[in-house]
């Protein structure tokens, strides 16, 4: 028997009740038997009464021929015995007149007719089973009990049964119903229990989820301060350079300053644009559009940086890979992965985006030079605020999965053989 069965309350309830069943059974089978012997008993000392009393009323002479004659009405053996005459069980019945007296499977029982003679009755004892009364008030034992127990197991262990289902997810039980609520007794009392910590967890987790979400806007809030600084400073650096400049080398200055202006202006539109999907995540606007288009745009955008950097971009040319997409979105996406990709080699490298179809959707594959994903990053890329890059936010990949999770997609990371990482951007084809 499994141990999980024999530690549950329906055992434990059920094999003291099985006990009394089979115990009260045989006892009161025990004394049923007992009664019926002592009404079977009574029944046939009092048939030698009144055959005997008839006998003597009608003055009918006590000969074997008679015996015989009342005997095979009687169905059984039946003889006339004087004073001089009988032994063994016979004899044993005439010592003890009117109480019936057992034998080695017979039974008999004596009555006077006359002086010195007495009527003895001998009959085989009853056997082949217990008697059809024993075995109707044994059947009502068993219904009684089969109700009883159905009504414990229904008032008892179906309530507490579906308490324990739902008290490990308690706290995110939303039932209104709780069964055994309204219950006087000690399972009411749980059940409101169980009503009562379910309020509270209801409040605390509210309280936790407020707490945490401010937490994190505070670290955002935090970040994106830090993030926007150096940009700002720069933009501050390049605008003072194109006030201070004289007239003549204006558009030198100008030429100069004014690509850097607008990176970091993108840049700062790229921290707060991340920053909202965050704080207040959208579903995507879909509409037909270009997923190579889409990264060529990205590309252009981020070669300043790139050229800044050392490392070149190139891109596969790319034909067909239009779905229902959310063309700003997926442009976010793709700028976080060509950000993270020049970022990770500030001594130059290169970038090299592919793509890719199969049946499972369209592929946007960025391949770079790069040291590669550490095993956390591999494990944990798409975690909010997880970063191994010196004072980044951990938010670019988790924006960036949530934005092809919404799109039905989905982001995928692996280091490559050769060396460097591996980023996948794949939707699905247009439904």
């Amino acid at each position: 028997m499994p141990a999980r069965f024999t530690q549950s309350l329906r055992f434990q309830i059920a094999w003291p009740f099985l006990l009394f069943v089979v115990g009260g059974s045989l006892a009161l089978a025990a004394w049923l038997e007992h009664w019926v012997r002592l009404d079977r008993a009574r029944a046939f000392e009092d048939l030698a009464g009144t055959n005997a009393a008839f006998i003597r009323q009608e003055r009918i002479p006590a000969t074997d021929r008679t015996g015989d004659a009342l005997g095979q009405v009687l169905g059984m053996r039946v003889g006339f015995f004087r004073a001089e005459h009988g032994s063994g069980l016979e004899g044993r019945a005439r010592r003890t007149p009117g109480r019936m007296v057992e034998g080695e499977g017979e039974e008999a029982v004596a009555a006077g007719v006359g002086e010195g003679v007495d009527l003895v009755l001998v009959r085989s004892k009853v056997s082949g089973g217990l008697d059809p009364r024993t075995g109707w008030v044994l059947s009502a034992f068993w219904g009684v009990s089969a109700i009883t127990a159905w009504g414990v197991t229904r008032g008892v262990v179906l309530p507490l049964r579906q308490l324990v289902r739902r008290l490990p997810g308690i706290e995110a039980d939303r039932e209104e119903t709780v069964p055994g609520v309204d219950r006087p007794d000690e399972i009411g009392e749980l059940a409101r229990a169980y009503r009562s910590t379910r309020a509270q967890l209801s409040e605390e987790r509210a309280l936790r989820a407020g707490a945490e979400r401010m937490a994190i806007l505070g670290r955002m809030a935090t970040g994106l301060a830090h993030e926007i600084h150096n940009p700002l400073a720069a933009m501050r650096m390049h605008t003072e350079l194109l006030l201070s400049a004289p007239g003549p080398e204006l558009a030198r200055t100008l030429e100069e300053s004014g690509p850097v202006l607008l990176a970091e202006n993108r840049r700062i539109e790229s921290l707060v644009n991340q920053w909202m999907f965050l704080a207040r995540p959208e579903p995507p606007r879909r509409t037909p559009g270009d997923l190579a288009g889409i990264v060529r745009d990205q590309v252009a955008l981020h070669a300043p940086a790139a050229r800044h950097a050392g490392v070149a971009l190139t891109v596969e040319p790319g034909a067909g890979f239009c779905t229902a997409l959310d063309a700003r979105r997926i442009g976010q996406a793709v700028g976080n992965v060509l950000a993270n990709a020049i970022q990770s080699m500030p001594g130059g490298g290169r970038v090299q985006v592919s793509f890719l179809r199969d049946s499972a959707g369209m592929t946007a594959r960025f391949d770079d030079d790069g040291p590669g994903f550490s095993a956390a990053a591999l494990e944990r890329h798409a975690e909010l605020f997880f970063s191994e890059k010196e004072g980044g936010m951990g938010i670019g990949l988790n924006v960036t999965a949530g934005i092809l999770t919404a799109h039905g997609g989905r982001l995928r990371v692996a280091n490559r053989e050769e060396g460097g990482a591996r980023v996948d951007l794949i939707l699905p084809h247009t439904p």
